[in-house]
């Protein structure tokens, strides 16, 4: 048996990993030579460190004891001279000197010599010799001199001075020494670095050549086998591409045998590949040309029966895809079949339906005399039309017009019956949709004012039967119109509806809540007392007062309720409404949020209001009214001076004052006739004093409802143009109250009139909704200052403020702006130096008629 032979370089990578292998040991082995180099030089520094350290040591050690033993010599012989040593301190210090002299014995006579022979090793032997002799004879001394301390003071000092010089002679020895040790020491340090330098530049050269030298083999071996894979690589593409024809690569490295026996097999599967191709694609052609011969034979067979299926398919389709069901039955009322209009219908399939009764029967909408009087008819005339109502398979009610019809053969037996069933589900429901809206509101889905007075009838026939009282209250939001001015109609609608619930919630299932328009609504509160009536209004307003979470935020508002009882306040619907909506104004006059039982003094002033209403409407067809006029007093050079209108009612009475019967006309619909009452007036003043040459610039009043109207401008330009005066003899001035309902509605209605030739003037700026916008985005002329900021300038030092800073923004802008209410010098001087262009006030003159406002002559300054 043959073994198989191993080789380590058997394929292109094992060659790049051995050779990787190869330079990664290399690598270590210097490395780790460096290593062992370095620890061991870092020994021998170490060893030649502590040496000289142990001589540094023992020098400094006896350097010390010799200078101390001096010390303590001469301090002895001091104290014995002056006789002042007792015996028993004597023998302490030579005590403590002896000490001394036996630790000096106990040191070395020599230092440790360095391990290298130095230039100076031999003076340094010497001198360690010399400083041994000397200790020794040191010793001797001292000793005997400790001697002679006892016995002769004399001869000891003199012995004590040969000691001290010998001392100092030692010590210069010594000190000589470790300059020696020091110098040794650093040239053995410098001699072993030089050798270690030395061995490691004997190694250098030859470890980076062989380093060299593998990188070389490497850079072969990786270009050879780049070469080669770069051949087999772009041998294969084209192999892949199929081209079999391809040369193969020759010449390879031995690893690449392998690879290259494969692309030879893959060429090889190549040819096979192609050879069966071709006989696929000769079989392809053969089955084609039968097949092409039998379709033809299929397509004869074809054209022979389509005009047999013509007329089937044709009815076919109209039965299938006909917007109306079509039901087919045998004369026993099973079903045959049915379109998908049908099967839609009911929500049934086919398979279902088919040898059963139509469902008509499962609605539960229809009683046995319906169905007897349809088969009747049925039988009788052979056709019959009406509506059912069919249950869809998820319960679903569907309303269909049905049209069944019965089908005789030639003999005149019968044999089917069609049913042609027409959806009505969507007319039905915008039936009820019509009926809903008649009576409900489309908003909160409230009963409406119609569905309320159809309740309350009923509610009044059932307390008249049974003897009992009922409340009628009449809610009104308070704050409303501010959330749907500020926040948007949007919003407003939601609070409408979050309203609707919360009052849902609130009453009695047996009592009645409808919204009766925009923010008013009306509870019909079944047998209930007074009492009751009160803590069910105390209840509203409770849910009232809560936060209203809103879209884009959180709203608050309250409710004003007006109550009226039956039968004390009333027995019919308009009495019960008239005075509930009384008592819930009442409720509003006293502070809003909160409720109001009706009380005669309510209806007294119901009747005053009619009265009043009764009076003006009469004064409006009359034409009871005139107009006076007050002096605009112009105060800047080149303007000229003007008036303003102003509405007064000489038959008032009471209710003479603009303040009061204007707003009363405002709010109960007269505004509109005074409105072109004022402008026909002021028109024909204008006109006539044109035509008697005095040309007048006349300043008049309109109403936020006035303004609301879309035909207002074309309205006026058409009366200007009929009394032939130009419209830039009439201004127009507008309260703040009236801007802030529909800024964006307000300001094209304004550019309207600015293009016809009015002029516009903001009446009232700063009365309480004053707004920088009105400057910014509204076509103004000019601005009238609130009487109230001029009545403060004399003594108030921020009404001066106010009205400077107004003054000052409107020049910045280029709007004109006008005082009101002007009565003291003082105030005119104000005005006058700040820029202000005109005046109005009583220091000039009062309203006043036509006739005396012609003959006004304007004061001196």
């Amino acid at each position: 048996m043959t073994l198989p032979r191993f080789s380590l370089f058997s394929s292109p990578s094992s060659k790049l990993s051995w050779l990787l292998l190869l330079l990664l040991a290399m690598l270590g082995g210097i490395v780790l030579f460096y290593h062992q180099a370095n620890q061991r030089l870092v020994g021998e520094l170490n060893s030649l460190n502590g040496i000289h350290a142990a001589n540094l040591r023992t020098s400094s050690q006896m350097l010390g004891l010799l200078g101390s033993v001096q010390n303590q010599l001469g301090q002895l012989l001091d104290d014995d001279n002056e006789d002042s040593l007792r015996y028993g301190e004597l023998n302490r210090q030579i005590a403590l000197i002896e000490a001394r002299l036996a630790q000096l014995q106990q040191l070395p006579r020599q230092l440790t010599p360095p391990p290298l022979q130095q230039e100076n090793t031999r003076q340094i032997a010497m001198l360690q010799a010399e400083i041994a002799r000397d200790m020794d004879s040191f010793a001797q001394q001292v000793s005997g001199l400790l001697l002679l301390v006892q016995a002769d003071s004399r001869h000891a000092r003199r012995q004590a001075r040969l000691v001290t010089r010998q001392v100092r002679d030692d010590t210069e020895q010594l000190a000589q020494l470790v300059q020696l040790q020091e110098q040794a020491t650093q040239h053995a340090f410098d001699r072993y670095l030089e050798q270690a330098s030395n061995r490691f530049k004997i190694i250098e050269l030859p470890l980076l050549s062989l380093m060299l030298l593998v990188l070389l083999l490497m850079l072969r071996t990786f270009r050879r086998i780049g070469s080669q894979m770069r051949t087999t690589e772009r041998t294969l593409l084209q192999l892949s591409a199929g081209d079999t024809d391809v040369q193969l690569p020759e010449d390879n490295d031995a690893s690449f045998q392998p690879i290259v026996t494969a692309l030879q097999r893959f060429r090889n599967s190549l040819h096979g590949n192609r050879r069966t191709q071709q006989q696929l694609a000769q079989q392809v052609e053969e089955r084609t040309a039968h097949l092409q011969a039998a379709n033809q034979q299929l397509a004869d067979e074809i054209s022979q029966r389509r005009e047999a299926e013509k007329h089937r398919r044709l009815f076919e389709i109209v039965f299938r895809n006909t917007d109306n069901a079509v039901l087919i039955t045998t004369p026993d009322s099973r079903i045959l079949t049915a379109n998908q209009a049908y099967l839609q219908m009911t929500g049934r399939t086919l398979d279902e339906l088919v040898g059963q009764q139509p469902p008509i029967s499962r609605s539960g909408h229809h009683d046995s005399n319906f169905y007897q009087q349809l088969w009747q008819e049925l039988s009788h005339r052979g056709r019959w039309q009406g509506e059912i109502v069919n249950r869809h398979v998820d319960g679903a009610l569907v309303h269909a017009l049905l049209t069944i019809n019965a089908v005789h053969d030639g003999d005149g037996s019968l044999t089917h019956y069609v049913g042609i069933l027409s959806d009505i589900t969507q007319l039905k429901a915008a039936e009820n949709q019509l009926r809903r809206m008649a009576y409900f509101d489309p908003l909160t889905a409230l009963p409406n004012r119609v569905m309320l007075k159809n309740r309350l009838e009923h509610e009044i026939e059932i307390a008249e039967q049974e003897k009992k009282s009922f409340a009628v209250v009449m809610l009104d939001l308070d704050r409303f119109k501010f959330v749907n001015d500020t926040m948007g109609h949007k919003a407003g609608d939601e609070l409408l509806m979050d309203v609707a619930e919360r009052l849902r919630g609130t009453i009695r299932i047996e009592d009645t809540v409808a919204r009766l328009s925009g923010d008013e609504f009306c509870l019909i509160l079944r047998d209930s007392s007074p009492a009751q009536a009160a803590l069910i209004c105390e209840a509203v307003l409770q849910v009232l007062g809560l936060p209203f979470r809103l879209t884009e935020r959180d709203a608050e508002i309250g409710g004003s309720l007006g109550i009226a009882m039956f039968p004390a306040d009333g027995d019919n619907v308009t009495t019960l409404l008239k005075h509930a909506d009384a008592a819930m104004y009442q409720a509003k006059a006293q502070g809003r949020n909160r409720y109001s039982f009706f009380e005669p003094a309510i209806g007294a002033r119901l009747k005053e209001e009619m009265e009043l209403f009764s009076a003006l409407r009469t004064a409006v067809k009359q034409g009871a009214f005139t107009l006076h006029y007050q002096p605009v007093i112009a105060l800047q050079p080149g303007l000229p001076t003007y008036a303003e209108a102003l509405l007064r009612w000489p038959q008032g009475g009471q209710h003479a004052s603009p303040g009061v019967f204007i707003p009363f006309a405002e709010n109960h619909g007269l505004i509109d006739a005074i409105g072109d009452f004022v402008l026909d007036n002021a028109c024909d003043f204008v006109a006539r004093q044109r035509d008697n040459g005095q040309p007048q610039t006349i300043s008049i009043n309109l109403s936020a409802k006035q303004l609301a109207q879309g035909n207002l401008p074309a309205r006026l330009a058409a009366r200007l143009a009929d009394s032939g005066i130009s419209p830039a003899c009439i201004e127009l001035e507008l309260t703040e109250s009236t801007l802030i309902q529909d800024l964006a509605a307000i300001g094209g209605t304004l550019q309207q009139l600015r293009d016809e030739g009015f002029r516009i003037a903001i009446d009232d700026f700063g009365a309480g909704y004053s707004s920088l916008n009105y400057l910014l985005e509204l076509p103004v002329d000019k601005v009238k200052i609130d009487q109230r900021f001029i009545g403060g300038l004399g003594d108030n030092p921020r009404n001066q403020a106010v009205v400077a800073a107004i003054l000052e923004l409107a020049r910045a802008i280029g709007v004109q702006t006008v005082a009101e209410g002007v009565e003291t010098a003082a105030q005119l001087a104000f005005l006058r130096a700040h820029g202000c262009h005109y005046v109005q006030g009583y220091y000039f003159a009062r309203p006043m008629p036509e006739a005396d406002y012609l003959a006004f002559q304007l004061p001196a300054a």
